[in-house]
């Protein structure tokens, strides 16, 4: 008798926000950042003042302390030490972590930020807000993950500017480069490379990006105006060309000095295609065709494949000429390639030809030639059996470098047979059903162990087979010893250990 676990499985996608950084901008449009200087403190002068208000209706409907405290000590929003030249700095909240809590007033003091309620706040005291806290210059060489020195001269970094600390809303950006020892902020066309363009070239680049559920991305064209200097300019949304009946499939594109848009005239409007459909699609191409084209000094490999629960398309695939085409779509799982060059086998592993000992029999057994998959797989089913009886068929499914269970070094390549079998009578046998497997399950009220378990003193040396805990891994052996399901084996035909 046995038993058949089923596990539902969920995965966490762990999300992680980025941080808020803000920048002064000088009046030439920059800022600099001094990595030679001690950071400087907030204090009389400096460009970082915020006057206290002096109607302090602002703070009528302040939170009391508790809540205050309690939201700095849970929420942490910025880091508060000497090391970053705000200590003795006050920061009111306006808002940052949520609407509700603003007017909370904190203190920068002994590395830590304390509430002060607004009738302690000196007539003196420079209150920061969110976006001037954070162009503070040591934060900002704090987060800027190189030293900009003699060796990093030109270099350019950026720090994330979500203004929400919510991923789902999207994120900015600003762009410091190291000038002189100096991190100075930039515009975005910072990133734009000026080697060989001429003037009135056009450089397009993303500025805000999409967040998980909301925000859109956002772009913004520059025309280069010579002398390593650009200008905001207007980006084009599709080609100069007209879009109608008699230009209908034409393809166009839209270059830029860092990038290109691929278009193509459906109806009488443009739409934008990758570069793979600008390159290979006729209008008349079926599934399996294949093409070639140069990019970048090298030949690129292309494959029309189905798309389970999509539309067909064009996918980037390896060719190799004696092992053929290769796409992520023939390294997934049951649909995984295999293929022999000289001596070695190989199997596609999304979008690569990679070696082998491991290959599925139905590869390499001679007496597959000519048949069905479900013939071949129904080949040596015993044929002396009684009614109920199971065996595997001969067809398998082989994993590379998998790692099983929750134990990093339990890697293996292994093969098992994922097709099971029921005798029927009369010489029939066919494929298990559902039903089959229930009629497998015990009665846990039936056994001594309490109905909760089927492990106990007194079923101690019972086994029980159980499924892989994931569709690719063999079923499982489990065995009551000392009180403790154990499991003792794995029904895969071969494998072996890396």
């Amino acid at each position: 008798m046995s038993i058949v676990l089923r596990r539902n499985l969920f995965s966490i996608a762990s999300l992680a926000a980025f941080g808020l950084v803000f920048s002064l901008v000088a009046c030439d449009g920059s800022s600099s950042v001094n990595v030679e200087e001690e950071p400087l403190p907030i204090g009389p002068g400096n460009a970082l003042k915020q006057e206290k208000p002096a109607d302090t209706a602002l703070y009528k409907n302040e939170p009391d302390s508790a809540y205050c405290d309690s939201l700095i000590r849970k929420e942490k929003p910025y880091t508060c030490g000497d090391s970053l030249g705000i200590d003795g700095v006050y920061y009111r909240e306006t808002g940052f972590l949520r609407q509700e809590t603003a007017g909370c007033t904190y203190k920068c003091e002994h590395n830590k930020w304390s509430f002060v309620p607004a009738k302690d706040i000196p007539d003196t005291a420079e209150i920061v807000s969110d976006e001037l806290l954070f162009k503070h210059p040591s934060r900002v060489r704090m987060l800027l993950s190189k030293k900009c020195n003699a060796e990093n001269e030109g270099l350019i970094e950026s720090l994330a500017t979500n203004t929400t600390g919510n991923p789902k809303g999207g994120t900015g950006y600003d762009y410091y480069r190291c000038e002189q020892g100096n991190w100075v902020e930039r515009p975005a066309w910072v990133k734009c490379d000026t080697a060989g363009v001429t003037e009135g070239a056009l450089c397009r680049l993303q500025t805000y990006f999409r967040g998980i559920q909301f925000g859109e991305d956002t772009w913004k064209c520059y025309k280069y105006a010579g002398n390593g200097s650009w200008n905001d300019a207007d980006c084009p949304t599709e080609p100069e060309k007209e879009c109608n009946e008699e230009n209908k499939d034409a393809k166009e594109k839209l270059a830029f000095t860092n990038d290109t848009l691929f278009y193509k005239c459906s109806g009488t409007k443009w739409i934008e295609i990758d570069l793979a459909d600008y390159n290979c699609s006729t209008g008349n191409e079926s599934v399996g065709d294949t093409c070639s084209f140069e990019r970048d000094g090298q030949k690129k490999y292309f494959r029309y494949d189905s798309i389970p629960e999509a539309d067909s398309r064009w996918v980037e695939a390896a060719f190799d000429p004696e092992l053929g085409f290769c796409t992520e779509n023939d390294g997934n799982y049951w649909r995984r390639r295999y293929a022999k060059k000289g001596e070695e086998y190989y199997y596609c592993d999304v979008n690569s030809w990679l070696p082998t000992k491991f290959v599925p029999r139905q590869y390499t057994d001679s007496r597959k030639e000519g048949l069905t998959d479900e013939e071949y797989d129904m080949l040596d089913l015993p044929k002396d059996a009684k009614v109920g009886d199971r065996a595997s068929g001969l067809l398998e499914y082989c994993e590379h470098n998998k790692t099983l269970g929750f134990d990093y070094p339990n890697v293996y390549d292994y093969c098992f047979s994922p097709n099971h079998y029921r005798y029927r009578g009369d010489g029939k046998w066919s494929r298990e059903t559902i039903e089959d497997i229930h009629a497998d399950d015990i009665d846990l009220d039936s056994l001594p162990c309490g109905g909760s378990t089927w492990c106990c003193t007194e079923t101690e040396g019972m086994k029980q087979r159980a499924n892989g805990y994931y569709f690719d891994e063999p079923e499982v052996i489990y065995q009551c010893i000392s009180g403790e399901t154990v499991l003792v084996e794995r029904l895969w035909n071969r494998y072996e250990k890396k």
